[in-house]
C-alpha cells in the first residue's frame, strides 16, 4: 500500500512542488492549505502515515497545530502520527520547541527533492520497526520488574538492569577504546547526528553549548599561510575536545563546534583554555573569534530521573544489595558501585545527589577516593558525601569529617537508620541549595542595580562633556567586543564593561569651562585634563567588591611604546584591560563628533590605529579592532 502524506502549507507553490516529488514517487498525497483544515480533515477521515506541517500560517501557525492535533489524536484514541516541520527559520529556539512538542523532524524551504524524500524514508521505516520494538519494551519492562522484586539485579558496572541509559550501554560495549578525540564530520552527516544529539538532550533535560569559531588572517600572514594555518586549527578542536563533542567545518574559516554535556562555566573555561593552548604554539598569526549559544538544561542534576540519585559505594555486595534494596523502596535512584576507581569514572558523567562511601576499600580506600573528589572540578567537589564505616575510632571520624564528610553510618547498618540518615541528609541538601538559589538571586538583583548605577553614573560623566554624548558606553561596549574575540571569559567581558563605562569618572572632577573649551587647550588646561585618571582611581579604589575597576580609569591613557600617563608605563606593565580600554577610547574619541570637526572618515580611523600599532596601542588588540573596522562595511560603529 502505498504510503499516505498530507501537506499542510498556506503557500500554493509549496503544497504544488510537494505534490509533484511525492506523487512520483508512488505516496498518495493530501494537500491542505491551513491548520484548521488538517484537523477538520482528520477528525472525519483515518490518520495518514505522515504529516508535512509548515510552521509559519496565518490564525493557526505549526506549533498550536501540533498541539490540537496531539489533543485530538487522543480524544479519537489514536497513535500519534509523525510530523515534519517545514520551515524557513532555522533558529535553534524553533528547533528546540519544535522538539519538545515532538515533531519528528525539520525540513528547511524552499525544500530540495532528495533531502525531502530521505527524511520521509528515515521516518518511515522507524515507524515500520515500532510494533516490534515496542514488543521489545514490553518484553524489558516485563524482565525489570522480575529484577526489581528479586533485590534489583546488578549489572557489573554498577548500573540497575530496570535503567540503563545510553552511557552505560556504550560502556559496556567497550566505547571507551576510541580514541579521546572529537568527532569532525561533513556537513551532511553531521546534520543527522546534531539532530539526534539535540533531541536526546532536551529529552532527558541535558545541557549544549554551539560555539562557531571565525578565523581570520594576523599581522604578517599570507594567504597560503593562513589558509594552512585554518587546516591546523581543524587538528587542534579534534584532538582537545573529548569523544563526546562532534564539530564540522562550515567554510574555509570557521568551525560548528557541538558541546555535549556542559554547563555555562565549563564551557567558558574549555574554549579559553582551547585557544590559549592554540596560542601558546602559533601566536597571533590568525585571528580567532567566537560566539556561543547554550541550548538545555544549565544544571546537570536535571537527568532523565526526577527520583534523588544516591550513589552507594562499597566492596562486599551484599552491603550494595541491602542499602540499593532499602533506598530503591524508598523511592530513591540507586547507583551501586563496587571501587573507589568506579565512583570517579561515574561522576565525570553523573552527578549524584548524594554519596555513600565505604571507608575500607582494595586499591583506593574512601578517604583517598574522597581526596580525589575533592580536586575534580567544583560541580562534583560540592556532591556530600555519608561514610560507611565499621570503623569507630576517633580518628577515622575526625580524618572524615577534615575532609568534609557530612554524616557517618555504622555497618552492619540498621535499614530504619540508613533510611533516617539518608533522608535528613537529602532535606538538608536540598534547603541549602534552595538557600543557594535565593542568595544567587538576591546576588544578581545587586548586580544589576550596580550596573544600573554604573550606567547612570557613566551618563552623568558624558553630559558634563558637551563633547561626548553617548561616549562611555560605546567604549564600554567596543572593549567588551575585543575582549571577547581576544577569547577572554564572558565573566571577564563583563567586567571590562564595566570598567570602560568608568573610566574617565575622573572628569568630574576637570571644571566644565576646562571640559567643554571650544578652543586648543593651553598647556595648563591640558595638565588638568592629564588629571582626571589619577582623580578617577581615586573615587573607584574605594569599591572593595571590584577592585580592578580603578584599572581603566588610571591607565586607559598610557601608552604602549611609554610615553602617556600619569605613570608612563609601556608593554606588559600597562594592565591589559586597560590597553584593551586605550584602543577602544582612541576609536571613539575619532568616530564622534566635536565642536571643531565632524565624525572622522573609516579610512582615516583604520590608518590612525593602523599607525599606532605597537606605539599607541597593544598590537594584538588593535589587529582585533582593525579587523572590527574591516567587517563594518556600512560604518555603523560611529556616534549616531
Amino acid at each position: 500500500m502505498a504510503t499516505w502524506i498530507i501537506v499542510v502549507d498556506d503557500d500554493t507553490a509549496n503544497l504544488t512542488m510537494a505534490g509533484h516529488v511525492l506523487s512520483r514517487n508512488n505516496m498518495r498525497v493530501t494537500a491542505l492549505r491551513s491548520g484548521k483544515a488538517l484537523l477538520d480533515y482528520i477528525g472525519k477521515n483515518s490518520s495518514p502515515d505522515l504529516i508535512l506541517l509548515d510552521i509559519k500560517m496565518p490564525e493557526m501557525d505549526g506549533f498550536e497545530t501540533l498541539d490540537r492535533l496531539r489533543g485530538l489524536e487522543r480524544s479519537l484514541g489514536r497513535d500519534e502520527t509523525p510530523v515534519i516541520f517545514l520551515t524557513a527559520d532555522e533558529s535553534a529556539d524553533t528547533e528546540t520547541k519544535g522538539l519538545k512538542a515532538g515533531v519528528s523532524d525539520y525540513i528547511k524551504k524552499p525544500f530540495e527533492p532528495e533531502v525531502l524524500l530521505r527524511s520521509i524514508g528515515n521516518i518511515m521505516s522507524k515507524q515500520e520497526k515500532l510494533p516490534s520494538l515496542k514488543a521489545e519494551a514490553a518484553a524489558d519492562e516485563l524482565t525489570g520488574s522480575l529484577n526489581r522484586s528479586s533485590g534489583g539485579k546488578l549489572f557489573p558496572d554498577g548500573v540497575p538492569a530496570d535503567d540503563m541509559d545510553i552511557q552505560a550501554v556504550s560502556a559496556m560495549l567497550g566505547e571507551r577504546s576510541i580514541p579521546n578525540v572529537a568527532l569532525q564530520l561533513d556537513k551532511e552527516a553531521f546534520a543527522y547526528v546534531y539532530r539526534y544529539v539535540m533531541r536526546y538532550i532536551v529529552r532527558n533535560q541535558l545541557s549544549a553549548c554551539k560555539v562557531m569559531f571565525t578565523l581570520s588572517a594576523g599581522v604578517g600572514s599570507d594567504e597560503e599561510s593562513c589558509r594552512k594555518l585554518c587546516d591546523d586549527f581543524g587538528t587542534h578542536i579534534r584532538d582537545f575536545l573529548r569523544k563526546s563533542d562532534i564539530f564540522m567545518r562550515s567554510r574555509e574559516d570557521k568551525y560548528f563546534v557541538f558541546l555535549t554535556d556542559i554547563r555555562g562555566g565549563s564551557a567558558d573555561k574549555v574554549i579559553g583554555n582551547m585557544l590559549h593552548s592554540w596560542r601558546e604554539k602559533h601566536g597571533d598569526n590568525i585571528l580567532i573569534t567566537y560566539e556561543t549559544e547554550f541550548v538545555g538544561s544549565a544544571d546537570r542534576r536535571a537527568v532523565s530521573s526526577d527520583k534523588v540519585r544516591v550513589a552507594v559505594v562499597d566492596d562486599d555486595i551484599a552491603n550494595l544489595q541491602m542499602a540499593g534494596h532499602i533506598l530503591s523502596k524508598a523511592g530513591y535512584y540507586v547507583a551501586a558501585l563496587k571501587s573507589g576507581q568506579a565512583l570517579l569514572d561515574y561522576v565525570e558523567k553523573n552527578i549524584p545527589d548524594l554519596i555513600l562511601l565505604d571507608i575500607n576499600m582494595p586499591v583506593t580506600d574512601g578517604f583517598e577516593t574522597m581526596k580525589k573528589l575533592k580536586d575534580m572540578e567544583r560541580e562534583i567537589a560540592d556532591i556530600p558525601v555519608i561514610f560507611l564505616t565499621a570503623d569507630e575510632s576517633a580518628e577515622s571520624e575526625s580524618m572524615g569529617l577534615s575532609l568534609g564528610a557530612m554524616d557517618f553510618i555504622k555497618k552492619p547498618f540498621v535499614p530504619e537508620v540508613l533510611l533516617l540518615r539518608v533522608r535528613h541528609s537529602i532535606e538538608l541538601i536540598t534547603l541549602q541549595r534552595s538557600l543557594s538559589s535565593e542568595v544567587e538571586k538576591k546576588s544578581r538583583e545587586n548586580r544589576e542595580l550596580f550596573l544600573h548605577v554604573v550606567q547612570s553614573l557613566a551618563e552623568a560623566i558624558d553630559a558634563k562633556d558637551t563633547y561626548t554624548n553617548g561616549h562611555s558606553g560605546r567604549v564600554a561596549e567596543y572593549s567588551k567586543e575585543i575582549a571577547k574575540r581576544a577569547g577572554y571569559t564572558v565573566q571577564q567581558q563583563n567586567d571590562i564593561y564595566m570598567m570602560g563605562l568608568l573610566h574617565d569618572v575622573g572628569k568630574i572632577g576637570i571644571p566644565d569651562a576646562v571640559i567643554n573649551k571650544p578652543a586648543r587647550l593651553t598647556d595648563e588646561e591640558f595638565e588638568i585634563i592629564k588629571n582626571h585618571p589619577v582623580m578617577g582611581a581615586r573615587i573607584l579604589k574605594n569599591i572593595r567588591e571590584m577592585p580592578k575597576l580603578a584599572t581603566g580609569a588610571r591607565w586607559h591613557h598610557e601608552r604602549y611604546a611609554g610615553g602617556g600617563y600619569p605613570d608612563g608605563l609601556s608593554g606588559e606593565d600597562i594592565p591589559e584591560e586597560a590597553r584593551i580600554i586605550a584602543v577602544a577610547d582612541a576609536y571613539d574619541a575619532m568616530t564622534s563628533r566635536r565642536s571643531y570637526r565632524d565624525v572622522m572618515s573609516q579610512e582615516h580611523v583604520r590608518g590612525e590605529i593602523e599607525k599606532g600599532r605597537g606605539t599607541q596601542f597593544d598590537p594584538r588588540f588593535a589587529d582585533i579592532m582593525l579587523a572590527m573596522i574591516d567587517e563594518d562595511t556600512e560604518y555603523n560603529m560611529r556616534e549616531k
